[in-house]
């Protein structure tokens, strides 16, 4: 018998899945760090 939980030689784990709530998060993250970059930009042009 095979057993599937040995990796062949070279053969690299799969990485695991981000949770969707860490999936959300980082999107939430990357979506804030653009917002304030907008923000300063912006601020820049106003004075």
């Amino acid at each position: 018998m095979s057993q599937p939980d040995k990796l062949s030689p070279g053969q690299e784990a799969p990485k695991p899945k981000p949770s969707r709530l860490e999936e959300a998060r980082r999107i939430i993250e990357e979506y804030t760090d653009d917002l304030r970059k907008i923000i300063k930009k912006l601020r820049r042009k106003m004075n």
